[in-house]
């Protein structure tokens, strides 16, 4: 309630008189100027508000793209509520641009997305595109794998208010309340939800709590809108993060067998950590390495944003003003630690010599603000299309670790901090977009070109108690062109070229041994052709994305044991795309996507650290034509949709949904043992609605998950290390297991 209350003194103070002829209702300039239209030269997939809502259970929103072609998704607490994560084309989300309304979604430093910031997010969004490469210009961190536009500014509906009840297994709850209010006098409107959603996670104690809320209230006149945009969320998630040891997943693994790999492990203390080993031996599959009570990850992040689109003569003006701000922590308990890790000293007894170890509960947190501004411009001429846009954006991210509590405490206070950095980053961008038609519009050419600025600085000590001093300037160019040609009423085929560059995060900056690093570029080739008949239609595109200076894996490590990646000169991912859909009967369609791909670095070195040399012994392994981990070759979905009965008042309908993920490699060594294997999953949603004579709708959704109880790992980590030669290699291989056979119910009911 205090958030609704909050909310309420910001918003209503925007309600101001005009004398309106017509409502605008366009979605906003800043949304535009990032989404391709229909006869942009770039592979894109649209989703709308009734496609999102259909598939919708109060999972985290990849769930709800899953069936998208190139999109593999994956959930830490194997239900898909809690934190969770997509690829598109085999690239991270580090390398998926997000926006919401326009807006920057991707953390500036991380350049990550992290959904479970804002649950329920689906819920809201009225419009969505998915751009596979770089396609059009956009804000934030660059487009590498694709980007996601959302958009949830849509149109004005009926007055109504609909509540969402809804429960599943792992004891997931859902509960959610919207409100719309239709279009008031003097053009304005008013639309909001507040959700709640728990479960305790397939993992054990994979828990989440999550909560959001979001507000927007429209004024609209004759030639323009304001908008102001509001939207909170609030997580706190137990971890598991670390994955379940692979071993503990197969099939026909004995406890003897998952005794004699835990004694090689450091992670399980060479067999000594029995409470872990006999959890990993009780649980296999469900095991949470975590046993904290409160290894929680507790984090909140706000949003407030304000549009304005306004016809100023042959051109349309469309401006935002946004900032997003973000606080929280993980918390770890952390067993026989070295007090120097912490900066201190350990104390000494009178009476001994003193521990030279102690546990310790740590948290460490980020608080961060991202402001920024947004500009755009679009002239419609005769034929041709000018839109011109740019963007400014300040973050500052303060990182920082508290001591909670230490068990050879001597004069140390709980909250002590142990280290603190601040990150700044500037982005300043520029784009100007033309489209051109010839030859009686049945030719379109496209041609924009963008101008980013980054600066990146940071300074300060981080975790591991090294100083911190970053200075990086950057300044990219990124040219794209493209054209879009007729061939009939029923067929359209495209093709472009793009460029795209994009900074190095954080964790590369900081991690990275030398000062070499370097920026990433990569330039991709698209050609698609599409023919959409009165029943059917189908796509195929090709698509080549040559990558330099890509940064991966390679097993180095950087003084301190963390892991680092390193600029490779010369990788690619190429593939096709094959999309269709047909309506085999007035009640039954099917659609389905299938992707077929080679994702290849031509050459890097493999580090293999030798244990018995105290790492000063480095083998190197040469890898030519290896395959890049995470990018499986062979992708496929397909749904069935079948309306089983229906009538003025009701309808009762059921969808199939198939999702194919093939084998994926866990590093870029194209080695077999180091790969997680292809699998299945087999959905069914069979929802019944009813509508009344006195006004008001019911929908009731059954979601049955992974009906055919496929055991399956969407996406881990693994490490090799030696032992005294090339002959002694040790790799461990850890996974994130996704659920078995479950479901969910919701009811919804609309006023």
């Amino acid at each position: 309630m205090r958030h609704i209350f909050i909310v309420g003194l910001l918003l209503f103070p925007l309600v101001f008189q005009s004398q309106i002829d017509s409502i605008n209702v366009l979605k906003p300039a800043a949304v535009s100027a990032v989404t391709s239209d229909d006869r942009s030269p770039f592979a894109h997939t649209n989703l709308d508000s009734e496609a999102l809502n259909a598939r919708d259970s109060g999972q985290d929103l990849p769930f709800l793209l899953r069936l998208t072609p190139s999109v593999v998704i994956t959930s830490d607490a194997g239900n898909g509520i809690g934190y969770t994560g997509m690829r598109l084309r085999g690239s991270d989300a580090s390398r998926i641009n997000v926006t919401i309304n326009g807006v920057p979604l991707n953390d500036a430093e991380s350049q990550n997305v992290y959904w479970v910031d804002l649950p329920d997010l689906g819920a809201s969004v009225s419009g969505l595109q998915i751009q596979r490469g770089v396609g059009t210009s956009t804000v934030g961190p660059g487009a590498f794998g694709g980007s996601v536009a959302l958009n949830t500014l849509g149109d004005i509906v009926e007055p109504n208010v609909k509540a969402v009840l809804g429960m599943g297994s792992f004891n997931s709850y859902r509960q959610s309340v919207s409100w719309n209010t239709g279009m008031l006098a003097e053009g304005i409107s008013f639309d909001g939800r507040a959700s709640h959603i728990s479960s305790d996670g397939y993992i054990d104690r994979a828990s989440s709590e999550l909560s959001s809320l979001y507000a927007s209230l429209v004024k609209r006149w004759t030639s323009g809108k304001v908008s102001l945009t509001t939207m909170l969320g609030q997580e706190r998630t137990y971890q598991a993060w670390y994955g379940v040891p692979q071993i503990a997943t197969e099939e026909n693994t004995t406890d003897t067998d998952i005794q004699d790999w835990a004694a090689g492990s450091s992670e399980y203390g060479y067999g000594t950590d029995t409470q872990r080993i006999s959890d990993l031996i009780e649980n296999r599959r469900t095991h949470n390495y975590y046993n904290y009570e409160n290894e929680v990850d507790d984090y909140n992040q706000n949003h407030f944003q304000l549009h304005l689109e306004q016809n100023i003569g042959i051109a349309d003006l469309g401006v935002a003003l946004y900032t997003t701000t973000g606080s929280g922590y993980y918390e770890q308990f952390r067993a026989a630690d070295a007090f120097s890790d912490y900066g201190l000293i350990a104390p000494i007894y009178p009476d001994s010599s003193g521990p030279e170890t102690t546990n310790v509960i740590r948290q460490r947190w980020l608080d961060n603000r991202l402001w920024g501004s947004i500009v755009n411009l679009t002239i419609p001429l005769e034929e041709m299309t000018i839109v011109a846009g740019g963007a400014y954006s300040r973050y500052k991210g303060g990182h920082f670790g508290e001591i909670i509590w230490m068990e050879h405490a001597a004069d140390v206070l709980p909250g002590k901090t142990y280290y603190d950095n601040i990150g700044n980053k500037t982005d300043v961008s520029g784009f100007v977009r033309v489209k051109h038609d010839f030859a009686g519009d049945n030719l379109r050419m496209q041609a924009e070109a963008q101008i980013r600025s980054v600066l990146y600085t940071a300074d300060g000590v981080d975790a591991d108690l090294q100083d911190v001093l970053i200075n990086d300037d950057l300044l990219f160019f990124n040219p794209k062109i493209g054209v879009d040609y007729i061939l009939s009423s029923s067929s359209r085929g495209y093709a472009s070229v793009a460029i795209a560059n994009r900074e190095p995060t954080r964790s590369d900056y900081l991690d990275s041994p030398s000062e070499n690093i370097s920026h990433e570029r990569l330039i991709d080739f698209e050609f698609g052709y599409r023919y959409v008949a009165k029943k059917w239609a189908t796509e195929i595109g090709f698509y080549h994305m040559d990558y330099k200076d890509q940064l991966i894996a390679t097993g180095m490590l950087n003084d301190v044991g963390n892991s680092v990646r390193v600029n490779v000169p010369s990788s690619f991912r190429q593939g096709i795309e094959f999309q269709a859909g047909v309506e085999l009967h007035s009640r039954v369609r099917w659609d389905g996507n299938v992707t077929v791909s080679r994702n290849k670095i031509s050459l890097f070195k493999e580090t293999l650290y030798d244990y018995n040399e105290n790492f000063e012994y480095e083998n190197l392994v040469d890898h030519v034509n290896a395959d890049i981990s995470f990018s499986p070759a062979f992708i496929a979905a397909s749904v069935f949709g079948y309306d089983i009965w229906s009538n003025d008042a009701s309808q009762i309908q059921c969808e199939l949904s198939t999702k194919y993920v093939g084998k994926q490699y866990l590093d870029n060594t194209s080695n077999d043992s180091r790969s997680l294997p292809g699998y299945v999953v087999n959905n069914v949603v069979l929802s019944y609605s009813q509508s009344f004579e006195s006004g008001g709708d019911l929908k009731l959704s059954v979601f049955a998950n992974n009906i055919l109880d496929h055991m399956y790992s969407a996406n881990g980590w693994t490490y090799s290390y030696l032992s005294g030669g090339m002959n002694s290699m040790t790799t461990e291989n850890y996974v994130y297991p996704q659920a078995g056979r479950h479901g969910f119910v919701n009811l919804t009911m609309t006023f």
